[in-house]
């Protein structure tokens, strides 16, 4: 089983390195950073470049979210999760290039870990070009 803190300096470490090759890439803007906290127990990191020379925008963050039980929208169709405690972590990214003929790119890096008796932990990506 993977242990949660080396998932999420891997995940931290992730977003650093897409942030500084899209900054290098774009050869101007810079990425402005936001940290937030989630009321419900986490929090993460927002990163934006705005108005570069290669990249209209790029989106590149980190979520580490965590609650006693999970949300009804993630329980509906697998009623048997309902009541379990879960640790939530993830890199998502999402870049529109000035060039019109690039398309957009989004992508998903995620991690979930849940608890009842039981710990069942999974992680999973996820790629789009639009």
């Amino acid at each position: 089983m993977p242990d949660i803190s080396r998932v999420k300096a891997f995940l931290l470490q992730l977003q650093e390195d897409i942030c500084h090759r899209l900054a290098a890439e774009d050869g101007g803007a810079q990425f402005a950073e936001d940290s937030w906290q989630r009321p419900g127990g986490g929090g993460g990191q927002s990163r934006v470049l705005r108005d570069g020379t290669v990249f209209e925008q790029a989106g590149v963050n980190f979520s580490h979210v965590h609650g006693d039980q999970m949300p009804a929208s993630a329980t509906a169709h697998r009623p048997e999760l309902a009541g379990r405690s879960f640790e939530a972590m993830g890199v998502s990214l999402v870049i529109h290039p000035r060039n019109p003929y690039v398309p957009t790119s989004h992508a998903n890096v995620r991690f979930l870990s849940l608890r009842s008796r039981v710990l069942i932990r999974c992680g999973g990506l996820a790629v789009a070009l639009t």
